[in-house]
């Protein structure tokens, strides 16, 4: 499990996962470790199957979230 959420009242971007979760996004950005580069991680409902649609508490669901590398 790997949820994206907008925690409105401390305007914060919440990241919950269990250990799969964080194991996929480990993998995620070893790919981008290397590389100028961006991939996207979406909800089912937005055609992907990266992020879960369980939100917690009273959060926003985020569907799309893009990780940009920038090596210099």
């Amino acid at each position: 499990m790997f949820t994206v959420e907008l925690n409105e009242k401390l305007s914060a971007l919440e990241l919950h996962f269990d250990k799969a979760g964080i194991e996929s996004l480990i993998r995620q950005l070893e790919n981008l470790k290397a590389v100028n580069s961006h991939i996207h991680l979406m909800t089912p409902a937005w055609g992907g199957k990266e992020l879960t649609e369980n939100t917690h508490g009273a959060n926003k669901l985020i569907n799309h979230l893009i990780l940009y590398s920038h090596q210099t």
